[in-house]
C-alpha cells in the first residue's frame, strides 16, 4: 500500500490566516479531494493522510468529516492549541473523529504542550507533526523531543531547506542532530517548493538532499509525502513521485515499501 502522508484541503476563505495561501492567486481557491483522487490513482497511491493548512480548530473538524466520506483520506492531522488552558477538554472532545492520528505544531514559537497534555496525546496514540521555521531554537526542540521518547514526532518538509543552492552545513547538521531521536520521523516532501529555482529545477538538484535524509534516518523512518497543493506551485504530483521513485529504484524492495507506504501506516496507525 502506497500512503502519501501529507495533503492538504481547504475551502477557500478570504480570513485564512496562513500567509502563503492569502498571497497567492493559484492558492486562493478551493482545494478539495475530487481534485487530487485521480493523481492518487494513476501514481498508485493508495491513500493519503490530510494535514490542516491553517491553524484553526475548524480546520480539524472540516478534515475529519472530510475523511468520514471520502475513503482515500486514511487520516487527519489537526491543530488545537495545546498550551490552552482548556487542551484537555478539546482533545478528549476532538477524539470522538476517528480519523484524528495526531496534531501539528509550530516550533518557531518556541511554546511546548506543558507535561499533562503530553501524557494526554500519548494516552491517545497522538503523534506531533513539527516543521523547522526561522526562529526555532533547534537545541531546545531537540532536547524537547529527548524528554519524550514514548511520544511519536514527526518532521514535516524535510526541516525545510532552501533547495536553491547545495544543502547547508546548517540544515545537515540539524538533520542528523534531531535524527538520533528514534522517536523522530521525517516526511519527504517540501523540496521543490524550497527554493527560488520552481519549474526550473532538475532531479538531480535534490539529490544530496535525499541523501543526507536517508543517511540520517534510515529507512524505518522516512515518509514519501507531497505537500499537495503546494507541490504544484513547482511541478506536478507524477514529477515529484517519480523523482522519488527513482532515487529508491535500488533499494531492497522492502526499503521501498516502507517508505511509500508502510511507515506511515505503522506512525499514523491507519
Amino acid at each position: 500500500m502506497h500512503i502519501d502522508s501529507e495533503v492538504h484541503f481547504w475551502k477557500y476563505e478570504k480570513t485564512n490566516s496562513n500567509i502563503v495561501i492569502r498571497n497567492n492567486k493559484f492558492l486562493k481557491q478551493d482545494h478539495l479531494p475530487e481534485q487530487l483522487t485521480q493523481s492518487l490513482q494513476r501514481n498508485g497511491v493508495d491513500g493519503c493522510i490530510a494535514v490542516v493548512a491553517e491553524d484553526a480548530e475548524v480546520e480539524t473538524r472540516f478534515l475529519s468529516e472530510l475523511a468520514l466520506t471520502h475513503s482515500e483520506i486514511k487520516g487527519v492531522v489537526g491543530w488545537t492549541n495545546l498550551s490552552d488552558g482548556h487542551a484537555a477538554d478539546t482533545i478528549q472532545g476532538l477524539n470522538q473523529y476517528s480519523p484524528i492520528k495526531g496534531f501539528k505544531i509550530e516550533t518557531a514559537k518556541g511554546i511546548e504542550p506543558p507535561p499533562d497534555i503530553m501524557e494526554l496525546l500519548h494516552t491517545f496514540h497522538y503523534s506531533l507533526d513539527l516543521s523547522l521555521e526561522a526562529g526555532t531554537n533547534t537545541n531546545a526542540l531537540n532536547k524537547w523531543i529527548t524528554t519524550y521518547p514514548d511520544q511519536q514526532f514527526i518532521l514535516q518538509n524535510c526541516g525545510n531547506p532552501d533547495t536553491k543552492q547545495a544543502p547547508s552545513s546548517a540544515w545537515e547538521n540539524q538533520i542528523r542532530e534531531l535524527a538520533k531521536n528514534q522517536n523522530l520521523s521525517c516526511k519527504i516532501a517540501g523540496l521543490l517548493t524550497g527554493g527560488s529555482n520552481a519549474k526550473s529545477w532538475k532531479p538531480a538538484d535534490f539529490y544530496p538532499f535525499l541523501e543526507i535524509l536517508f543517511d540520517s534516518f534510515g529507512s524505518e523512518r522516512l515518509m514519501f509525502a507531497s505537500d499537495w497543493p503546494f507541490l504544484l506551485l513547482a511541478g506536478i504530483y507524477v514529477q515529484w513521485k517519480s523523482l522519488l521513485e527513482k532515487f529508491t529504484e535500488k533499494f531492497i524492495p522492502e526499503d521501498r515499501d516502507k517508505f511509500f507506504g508502510e511507515n506511515a501506516a505503522r506512525i499514523y496507525r491507519l
